[in-house]
């Protein structure tokens, strides 16, 4: 499990730096990722569509805070934060759920993202 946890952080730091081709090679040609009440992106093709647009105001840091793993199962908590508009960032708190494919543990077929704005103090 220290492999898949060492996994997860690399995933995320690419996720925070934008590093799409890191991305694109760590999922399935058939991923799902499902952002919870917003929509679901499925496919290679869309996926990499959707982390090109990440380059034009995707997140600018990721802080994850725990990494449950178990068989082909990854859950991470953290916050995460994004420019909303020139200057002004908002920190949203996240749980994403990857699950792994079976055949090659190092790629991912599902990506389940739950996330919510963080109000300010």
């Amino acid at each position: 499990m220290k492999e898949r946890e060492a996994l997860i952080k690399k995933l995320n730091e690419a996720f925070a730096s934008c590093d799409t081709e890191f991305l694109a090679k760590s999922v399935t040609d058939d991923v799902k990722w499902e952002i919870i009440g917003e929509k679901t992106i499925s496919g290679r093709k869309d996926f990499e569509k959707s982390l090109d647009r990440m380059r034009h105001g995707g997140p600018t840091e990721i802080k994850v805070s725990e990494i449950i793993s178990a068989k082909e199962k990854s859950v991470v908590e953290g916050i995460v934060e994004f420019y909303v508009e020139p200057g002004k960032k908002k920190k949203y708190a996240f749980c994403d759920v990857y699950i792994f494919s079976n055949s090659d543990g190092s790629k991912f077929k599902e990506l389940r993202t739950y996330v919510t704005m963080l109000k300010k103090k």
